[in-house]
């Protein structure tokens, strides 16, 4: 009666000891290839002076990396500014509109000068909405321009090293 579960627990611990054995008998991921001109003192140096190395700018890169930078500090004042004035016209919008609904209940419909005055402002409430749309893709575009390059920025040059003194010779340049 209790060889069932003895036969079950053997065979258990038989797939447990099978795959741990089958996992050391993998071999570890390969280390990059070395860098030319590195030499290796110890275990993994050449590793690390391949992925050092290649994250060095060069001064062109550096160069390149910098305009980039400026580009996307350029592109987000402007989105930004654009959003603002999206955000001041919308903000008009509703003023009007609150002003309108309110102004619509005293309205004095025999004076032409209210009346005309009501519909100048209708008008340019109108004028708003009608426009919004537009600006509002606009904005929409500069934001993904904005994220297009930021992109870009953080795939060739976030995180880089580069020499200090390359800095100074653009800044010198500048």
């Amino acid at each position: 009666m209790t060889r069932l579960p003895i036969a079950s627990l053997v065979a258990t611990f038989a797939f447990a000891f099978a795959g741990a054995a089958a996992a050391q008998d993998k071999t570890p991921p390969r280390p990059p290839a070395k860098a030319a001109g590195t030499t290796a003192k110890g275990p993994g140096t050449a590793a690390k002076a391949a992925t050092s190395t290649a994250a060095v700018l060069t001064p062109a890169q550096l160069r390149e990396c910098v305009g980039q930078r400026e580009r996307l500090h350029r592109q987000t004042d402007t989105a930004l500014a654009a959003k603002a004035q999206i955000a001041a016209e919308k903000a008009d919008i509703d003023r009007l509109g609150t002003e309108l609904v309110a102004e619509n209940t005293t309205l004095d419909r025999t004076s032409e000068a209210a009346v005309n005055a009501f519909n100048a402002k209708l008008a340019r409430r109108e004028q708003l909405i009608e426009s919004y749309p537009a600006k509002a893709a606009a904005y929409n575009t500069q934001a993904e321009e904005v994220q297009a390059t930021r992109s870009a920025y953080e795939k060739s040059c976030e995180n880089r090293r580069y020499d200090d003194r390359d800095l100074e010779d653009l800044k010198r340049r500048k």
